[in-house]
């Protein structure tokens, strides 16, 4: 054994002090806050413990703790070759210090950092080409080698603001793997064939073990502002894996060497969701939510469907009585089949109407007092597009030359989910072009200009199409950051403007006031289905708002791509299961956005379910308690509390009538719904609600 070395730094400047030391098998880090320890094998993290907590790594067989894609998304270099560690050295500044693993993987050499902090661990991976060829690197995976948190039968794994359930067991996470699909037992149900949401673009990326008894739990994310990544975990016995695997694509030269994300991890002695606390303070939302939204329901239009312009002017009074305050308007430029594919941006579609009617249905519509929106898409062009011809250098290649269309063949994981990928025939467009952006932002702007518009819905992708430019300072991949930095300047040169977006990620908040809930809608037609419980739903609610101000969220059970994504969610239009659903949105207090048609389908209860939404600020700011009373397991509900007045909404959620006992006093129903019946029984009451029945009760003093 080498023996220790021991270094005090804080006469140079530095407040951590660190103990360094190395055994034939690792390499050990002791600083006053964490214990680390690398492979000498394989230069992975192996060991990760606090003071005065277990260990949480290394409960697994020797593994890489990086991979990486080269030639194609799926040659990962680890299945034809070994990381082997090179060696190490730290760096102790005034405000950090950091451990560096060098590591041999292939043709390459990586460089892993682990900042430590007083609080979390900063890891971030340098790649550097050592060969003679011009590699293609198509994705990086960060993993984080079999984590284990106290006992494995009481540890659980979570994911907020996935399609993961909520409290999954130890023991059904580590029966995943990255190449089959998930069972129910771990997701109700998958988009784009994973349980996860590329992050920081659509999702928080956020994974975490944890055993309340102890109480311990260890947090991981990632964060980036070029490329998205997409969470995973591998099983191993009793054991998981966390790892993201980052959409970063590019041309590395000879001698080139290229930074990639940020990967967070955090050991604390806190319960879980208290823990989540760690992840919201480092992680930034330098824009607010829209002080209106809370306030809002939203009704989303097409034109087209409206015979034009004057068809949906004439229906301005109607949805006004309905409780709608915002129009949010489909592109009404030339489209191809799908309505966010780019015909020509400066020519008006026939069926909208024309710049005359537009104005006056906008004119209109504030006269109502009604904020307009319109979308903008961000994603593509259709093939008949005449950009095609007077701009082709507007649009994604492949390394080939050709236009890049629909979803690439060797398109990274983060880049093939749903809200990214292009139908066939869709040209993606290069937001690496800045004469592009340039013309993409003037048109925007003379769009609110010049139909006085109060706010935009941004239908943006994921991660921005592949780009193939062998051009050394630039990765193929880049576009991502720079639809970000476009939108926060068409936000800086129109600042009373809001931005509404269909990502739903920390990122997102960067230029977004609000976010079409796409994690929550799935989540939400899973427990119309009966695949997540009630409480499963309430738990999953309560994770997410400890992650984002609950003020960002908008809630919908149909959008202009449900039924690529969702289709059964078009299909539950008018049915009382669909009644249901929009009073757990109500209850749950996730702003309502309604797609055109659905308020013709169900002219009854929804004008009612949105009239107690205007009418009870404690539905829109109240706190909220999950589950107050003892309901059966068909039954979701949900007190919420503000300045004293209290509301229980009660959803039965089951085909059947049902009984259960209420524990707590409930006044009268101030919806009037369904049928009810109530009785006393010793310290409670017994109520029987109908099928699918809806109530609102107030809460005596």
């Amino acid at each position: 054994m080498i023996p220790s070395v021991y270094l005090d730094v804080g006469s140079t400047g530095c407040c951590m002090s660190y103990e360094l030391s190395e055994q034939p098998d690792r390499i050990i880090l002791r600083t006053e806050r964490y214990t680390l320890a690398w492979s000498t094998d394989s230069g992975a993290l192996i060991h990760l413990q606090r003071p005065d907590t277990l260990n949480v790594l290394g409960f697994g067989p020797m593994t890489a703790g990086i991979d990486v894609a080269l030639g194609g998304p799926t040659r990962w270099i680890t299945t034809q070759t070994f990381a082997r560690y090179l060696w190490h050295r730290i760096n102790a500044g005034e405000d950090r210090l950091v451990m560096t693993i060098i590591i041999g993987l292939g043709p390459l050499k990586l460089f892993d950092h682990y900042r430590i902090a007083d609080d979390t661990i900063e890891r971030w991976v340098e790649i550097e080409n050592v060969s003679d060829q011009d590699l293609r690197l198509c994705g990086v995976r960060l993993i984080v080698p079999h984590a284990l948190v106290g006992d494995p039968e009481r540890c659980r794994f979570e994911a907020p603001g996935n399609s993961v359930r909520p409290r999954v067991a130890l023991a059904i996470a580590a029966t995943q793997d990255r190449n089959v699909l998930p069972r129910r037992f771990f997701a109700p149900g998958l988009r784009g064939g994973s349980a996860f949401e590329p992050a920081p673009t659509q999702g928080p990326g956020l994974m975490a073990l944890v055993d309340n008894a102890l109480p311990l739990t260890l947090l991981c994310w990632y964060t980036g502002d070029e490329e998205a990544a997409l969470p995973y975990v591998q099983g191993q016995h009793n054991a998981v894996s966390l790892a993201h695997e980052v959409a970063v694509v590019s041309w590395l030269r000879a001698e080139q060497r290229i930074a990639v994300g940020t990967q967070r991890l955090a050991l604390t002695s806190q319960t879980w969701p208290s823990a989540l606390a760690i992840y919201r303070a480092l992680t930034l939302l330098p824009q607010p939510p829209a002080a209106w939204l809370r306030d809002a329901v939203i009704y989303i239009a097409d034109l087209r469907q409206h015979q034009g312009a004057d068809g949906l002017c004439a229906r301005l009074a109607e949805l006004t009585a309905l409780g709608v305050d915002t129009l949010c308007l489909l592109p009404w430029h030339t489209v191809g089949d799908r309505p966010h594919l780019i015909g020509d941006l400066e020519r008006i579609d026939p069926a909208c109407g024309d710049a005359a009617t537009i104005s006056h249905l906008i004119d209109t519509a504030h006269t109502h007092g009604m904020r307009v929106l319109l979308d903008v898409a961000m994603q593509g062009c259709v093939s008949d597009s005449r950009y095609l011809n007077e701009h082709p250098e507007w649009f994604a290649r492949d390394d080939a030359g050709a236009f890049v269309i629909g979803i690439p063949a060797d398109a990274p994981a983060a880049a093939r989910h749903p809200g990214v990928a292009l139908p066939p025939g869709g040209y993606h467009l290069d937001w690496t072009r800045s004469d592009w952006r340039l013309y993409w932002q003037q048109w925007v702007i003379d769009q609110v200009d010049r139909f006085a518009l109060d706010g935009l819905r941004v239908v943006s992708p994921y991660h921005a199409a592949t780009a193939w430019l062998r051009r050394p300072s630039l990765r193929a991949s880049a576009g991502t950051a720079l639809i970000v930095q476009a939108l926060r300047e068409v936000q800086s040169a129109r600042p009373q403007l809001t931005l509404l977006s269909t990502l739903s990620g920390p990122n997102s908040a960067q230029f977004a006031g609000g976010w079409f809930d796409y994690p929550s809608h799935h989540m939400l037609i899973h427990l119309a289905m009966r695949r997540i419980t009630p409480v499963e739903w309430d738990a999953y609610q309560a994770d997410y708002a400890a992650l984002y101000p609950s003020g960002y969220r908008i809630a919908f059970l149909e959008a202009h791509d449900t039924a690529d994504c969702n289709p059964l969610a078009d299909g539950l239009r008018g049915s009382r299961l669909a009644q249901a659903l929009w009073a757990v949105m109500i209850f749950s207090g996730l702003t309502p956005a309604i797609w055109n048609g659905q308020e013709i389908a169900d002219p009854v209860i929804l004008p009612r379910l949105l009239m107690l939404w205007r009418r009870e600020p404690v539905l829109r700011y109240g706190s909220i308690e999950c589950q107050p009373i003892t309901p059966a397991s068909d039954v979701l509900a949900i007190r919420r509390v503000l300045d004293g007045r209290s509301l229980v909404g009660v959803v039965n959620l089951g085909a059947l009538p049902c009984r259960f006992l209420a524990t707590q006093p409930l006044g009268a129903d101030l919806l009037g719904l369904a049928p009810l019946s109530r009785e006393r029984r010793g310290m409670g009451e017994e109520l029987r609600l109908a099928a699918f029945g809806i109530y609102c009760f107030e809460v005596p003093d």
